[in-house]
């Protein structure tokens, strides 16, 4: 999802990105959403160095722990300052244009609001390795039933929130600034058809998630007597109300020039892929560098076709007639519980 959200900003000009920070140097509620942003993105970081102290293999970074709190304190220091390189490099163009425009309260809490990422960061990884067995936490909350449609979504909650917010921050916010950005200049529909792709691409990590989730915690869900069209009717509704926010944030921000059908048509089209993408990854084992080489393939061919005038209708029949046919004509093996 992260590399989507690189292309995605690859894809503004640099007058965009300009206008973009200015807008957030004069709004305090913008550029608490770049804030947020960081956050999510250190908080990720942060907790991919911890997972690493922790793992088996890296055992022998406990032995760190001989070494002297300033020694760690700068080891750990240039290690968080490499993993935060985008948010220190933009941040850094944010404080230029700060000084030009002379926003001195929006520079000091910019390099207040990084300056307390980094040393949180340093905190945080270094009581990691002091502390190597940490008590978990736990809530005693009731067991209340859930239905199927629930429990993918339950689970990404509880188990990898981290994901879930930013996989739906990411793609609610591409959505509002593309439809923001739709009425300043001379554009089409192509460009909500382009936003369109790259929200449905950052939830294509959701796809494989939710395969890993029934092949683990639902290993004999392939062998009920469902038909082909109750197996794609609860992927439709699992992933309808994945791509329900979308929806809200389209019908509210959705551009004047643009009517409520084609917005319904964009989402449905939206849907109709992301079901498209389960289907291909239900059950497979998926390479992870080949995963991120189809999302960038996709991305490129998904870009030249859209600039090529395919309209929406055609995406929409395209993503849900292969859907079909993948459904129809796919056998799933009988699996037995271990």
């Amino acid at each position: 999802m992260l590399v989507v959200m690189l292309l995605a900003a690859g894809f503004m000009r640099a007058s965009d990105h300009e206008a973009l920070i200015d807008a957030a140097l004069g709004s305090p509620v913008l550029l608490g959403c770049f804030m947020a942003l960081w956050g999510l993105y250190t908080l990720k970081a942060t907790a991919f160095v911890r997972s690493q102290l922790a793992a088996p293999d890296h055992l022998f970074f406990n032995a760190f722990r001989l070494q002297t709190p300033s020694l760690r304190g700068l080891l750990w220091l240039w290690v968080v300052a490499e993993l935060l390189i985008p948010i220190l490099g933009y941040a850094g163009w944010m404080l230029v244009r700060a000084v030009r425009f002379a926003q001195w309260s929006a520079f000091y809490t910019i390099a207040t609001a990084v300056m307390g990422l980094v040393v949180a960061s340093v905190v945080w990884v270094d009581y990691r390795l002091r502390h190597p067995a940490p008590a978990p936490l736990r809530l005693n909350l009731p067991a209340l039933p859930i239905p199927y449609g629930l429990f993918f979504p339950t689970y990404w909650l509880r188990k990898e929130p981290v994901s879930l917010v930013l996989t739906k921050v990411s793609s609610g916010l591409l959505l509002v600034g593309i439809c923001l950005l739709y009425p300043t200049d001379d554009y089409d529909q192509r460009l909500l058809l382009l936003g369109l792709l790259l929200a449905v691409l950052f939830h294509a990590s959701v796809s494989r998630q939710a395969s890993q989730f029934e092949q683990h915690y639902l290993l004999l869900l392939d062998n009920l007597p469902y038909s082909v069209w109750q197996r794609l009717g609860r992927h439709v509704i699992l992933y309808g109300l994945i791509w329900l926010p979308e929806l809200a944030l389209f019908l509210r921000h959705y551009p004047d020039a643009v009517t409520v059908q084609y917005v319904l048509l964009l989402w449905l089209t939206g849907l109709g892929w992301l079901v498209l993408i389960h289907t291909l990854v239900y059950g497979r084992r998926v390479d992870p560098d080949r995963w991120l080489a189809c999302l960038f393939a996709t991305f490129i061919i998904g870009l030249l076709t859209i600039m090529a005038h395919v309209p929406a209708s055609v995406w929409c029949a395209l993503g849900w007639g292969a859907t079909i046919v993948f459904s129809r004509f796919r056998r799933l093996p009988l699996k037995v519980a271990s």
